[in-house]
């Protein structure tokens, strides 16, 4: 547990003890950061911040679907931070860390009250880092409030998620060139990878989008300033606009889905067509030789003549010249 205090710009580290004098000091801005929630630091959360057991609960059982709820003197968050997994590394079993393919979903809850913001997370993590560095580099320019607080680690989250979707795009965009030239089955199983990957982006963006529209309402962070209402709106924009990126490319995966079916189609086709046009050229050359190869005392030409074996040749070659002209002629109308 890590106890950071703003006052006049200036910031210092505080400790635990002191938790509950600051709350009596509405003057003094104080960040509470947590990470991996025991039954001491639960302890404090209860005995000294008398939150809610529920939400506290909420912060020891991860895998909770991003919401904001409202108690008497705070609000409670859940979010969710993305990166993007690395394939040369085995994900440790981790509550807190939902795996879904190449992405990794971490689950950050946070409380703000009037004075303080208090963060839980299962680990020290690029998001608590950046948010602090940000903070760090605003010093005395921006007056440091509960909402800008808030603003700032929201802010971070959701940039997480933008480098994401540039790598959407840039898969998408090689996935849709390749298909055009040779479709593979590795091919539509990275579409379907790719499509289940949006849609739990969607099931985490779609509702931080509502709970970043709810905290854009006056009446509910009632203690922020307006200016702190502009940078949560930013935020929310932005937010809206990742879930606008999600839906745009899984309806252009769900295109290529089909791109990728006709592709194979047309392949099949084309295959197909050369089979059948081989079956008709062996055919021929079936009932030309077949004939020959009856039980006949007398053929023309004789099976003694010495032009028979030419003559057949030649006719054989003739009958395919002249199949093959007219099969040519019927795929061109």
């Amino acid at each position: 547990m890590k106890v950071t205090v703003f006052s006049q710009g200036t910031s210092r580290n505080a400790a635990i003890s002191e938790v509950g004098q600051l709350l009596q000091s509405p003057s003094e801005i104080f960040w509470v950061d947590i990470i991996d929630c025991d039954d001491q630091e639960a302890q404090v959360l209860r005995d000294v911040f008398h939150f809610h057991p529920l939400a506290i609960e909420d912060t020891r059982n991860h895998r909770q679907r991003p919401k904001l709820e409202e108690y008497n003197g705070y609000l409670f968050l859940i979010t969710n931070s993305v990166s993007q997994l690395d394939g040369k590394q085995v994900p440790t079993p981790d509550a807190s860390i939902s795996v879904h393919h190449d992405l990794e979903f971490r689950e950050i809850n946070v409380f703000v009250g009037r004075n303080y913001l208090v963060t839980v997370s299962n680990r020290d993590d690029y998001t608590i880092g950046e948010c602090r560095r940000r903070i760090d580099n605003v010093g005395s320019a921006f007056p440091i409030t509960v909402s800008y607080l808030l603003y700032t680690l929201l802010d971070v989250i959701v940039d997480e998620y933008f480098p994401i979707m540039d790598l959407f795009e840039e898969e998408i965009g090689e996935l849709e060139d390749v298909i055009l030239v040779s479709p593979k089955q590795e091919h539509l199983n990275r579409l379907f990878d790719l499509k289940h990957m949006l849609l739990h982006m969607w099931r985490v963006v779609w509702p931080q989008r509502d709970m970043l529209g709810t905290l854009t309402q006056p009446h509910v962070l009632n203690f922020s300033d307006q200016s702190s209402q502009y940078y949560l709106r930013d935020v929310g924009d932005h937010l809206l606009w990742i879930a606008d990126m999600i839906n745009t490319y899984r309806d252009t995966l769900t295109g290529l889905i089909d791109l990728y079916m006709s592709s194979v189609s047309n392949r099949l086709n084309r295959i197909v067509n050369r089979l059948t046009v081989m079956t008709i050229v062996i055919g021929v050359m079936t009932v030309v030789s077949g004939f020959y190869g009856m039980n006949f005392e007398q053929t023309w030409p004789h099976f003694k003549d010495p032009n028979g074996v030419p003559f057949v040749l030649i006719l054989m070659a003739m009958l395919i010249s002249i199949l093959m002209l007219i099969l040519r002629r019927v795929n061109r109308s």
